[in-house]
């Protein structure tokens, strides 16, 4: 990923918009890219700050609040690779219960 995509992924991944494919891209880019994490930083406090001004809280950790959402996308995704790759397992298994059944019914009819 460019910078340049990088920087119009900013706000729809601060607004939770991006499928998961595009924010393990993006999460990729802005590890490597201290420009683009700049970038993402600065978007992040405007927007973190006016949801905290607008609930009224006297915690304004805004930095915090970024890398907890940075940390929260990276568990997001490995839950997301977790589900997938327990997907895939079952369906293999499934496959393969399935022909050792079809192989037993041949057995069972042609070698008694």
């Amino acid at each position: 990923m460019d910078c340049r995509k990088a920087e119009t992924m900013i706000t729809p991944y601060i607004q939770h918009e991006i499928s998961d494919e595009e924010m393990e891209e993006f999460l990729d880019h802005i590890r490597t890219c201290p420009s683009c994490r700049r970038e993402l930083e600065l978007n992040s406090y405007i927007v973190e700050g006016l949801r905290m001004l607008e609930s009224g809280s006297d915690n304004f950790d805004v930095r915090g609040a970024m890398q907890r959402e940075i940390r929260a996308s990276y568990q997001h995704l490995r839950a997301v690779r977790a589900r997938r790759i327990l997907h895939y397992s079952i369906n293999t298994l499934l496959f393969l219960s399935t022909v050792a059944a079809f192989l037993l019914e041949l057995r069972i009819l042609y070698w008694r």
